[in-house]
């Protein structure tokens, strides 16, 4: 079996996108917090997320538990 390349793998979560995931400026809304501030939160691994067509996507789950952590 041939493996594919990187970003053609990815393609096959932009089905899944819409309902596991969200975008940055979504999350930015969501969480009160500037775009660069949730980057370096991603660089830090404290989100799940990928970048599918030079866009941020994050985890919801993930964004749920940092938004309970920062409540406290």
């Amino acid at each position: 079996m041939q493996r594919l390349p990187h970003r053609v793998r990815r393609q096959s979560d932009k089905s899944n996108k819409n309902d596991n995931y969200i975008s940055l400026p979504e999350t930015c809304k969501l969480l009160f917090l500037t775009e660069s501030t949730i980057r370096y939160h991603i660089i830090r691994k404290r989100f799940k997320a990928f970048k599918s067509g030079g866009k941020w996507y994050l985890s919801k789950d993930s964004v749920e538990t940092f938004k309970n952590w920062q409540q406290q």
